[in-house]
């Protein structure tokens, strides 16, 4: 193992408009845009229920998040973090699921999962990931959560955000692994379902020390009226909800982007399997 905490390259040729965003806004506690995309899921679900029973069982997150690497992939401008005002791109595509997480005890905990190479993986690859990752933290078998956990918890709570700070100049700023912590243990995106505690709608603020450029929330999945060519169908839509870094992109990539998104959902069969 290296000391590099993440493996990267250089943007060559920053455009003008980043150059002026990054040195507008400092780190990532201002420059938020938010936005919310409606998505069919009628051919999502169509295909989903042609997986095998007895395989892992496949959520509209894990379609979302493979959906949501494509479009990272093809378009990695926001797949980055600053170092020294300047945008270094991840050569992978990883992303942080939130889930809440039933411990042997009964006791109930939201917890991190991050998904590596999301991009290269089936949906099916991507729940099976999941839900082996959920068993090791639910029997305490993580060991980079328990190490990082075993860190946090011995550290003042005046001193949490001083401490995190530092963590993240070391991790990215220097890009050197810090002793305890997992290497880039967010990725560049975060997602989590609010969907489950009946939100339609929400939003979630960018995290300093995470460097992770796109929060996206994934909100309830439920029929609704929905225009077909002159007539109107009840379809079932989930809306998708975005704080982006304005520092890496702009309306023009996340319209590229939100396309990539919709053509995954559209064709399942070619993007999801």
């Amino acid at each position: 193992m290296g000391i590099r905490n993440v493996k990267v390259k250089a943007l060559k040729k920053t455009p003008p408009f980043r150059k002026v965003a990054i040195g507008t806004w400092g780190k990532p506690t201002d420059p938020q845009i938010y936005g919310t995309i409606d998505i069919d899921l009628t051919k999502a679900n169509a295909w989903r229920q042609k997986l095998p029973q007895d395989g892992p069982k496949v959520t509209v997150t894990h379609m979302i998040a493979k959906a949501i690497a494509l479009a990272m992939k093809k378009y990695p401008d926001l797949n980055g973090f600053l170092r020294f005002r300047k945008i270094y791109l991840r050569k992978s595509v990883d992303m942080t699921v939130l889930v809440a997480v039933e411990h042997e005890s009964g006791q109930e905990d939201l917890t991190s999962l991050k998904l590596r190479d999301v991009d290269q993986k089936s949906v099916a690859e991507l729940a099976e990931d999941q839900a082996a990752k959920i068993e090791r933290i639910r029997v305490k078998r993580d060991t980079e959560m328990q190490k990082s956990s075993k860190l946090l918890s011995i550290i003042p709570g005046f001193l949490i955000r001083a401490v995190l700070g530092l963590i993240a100049v070391i991790s990215y700023t220097l890009n050197l692994r810090f002793p305890g912590v997992p290497k880039d243990p967010f990725g560049g995106c975060l997602l989590t379902n609010v969907g489950m505690w009946g939100l339609d709608v929400a939003y979630a603020p960018l995290v300093p020390y995470s460097r992770i450029p796109l929060v996206l929330l994934v909100g309830e999945a439920k029929k609704r009226p929905v225009v077909i060519g002159d007539r109107i169908e009840a379809r079932e839509i989930v809306t998708l909800n975005a704080s982006v870094d304005h520092r890496f992109c702009d309306g023009a990539l996340l319209a590229k982007m939100v396309k990539v998104v919709r053509q995954a959902f559209d064709d399942p069969d070619k993007y999801f399997a």
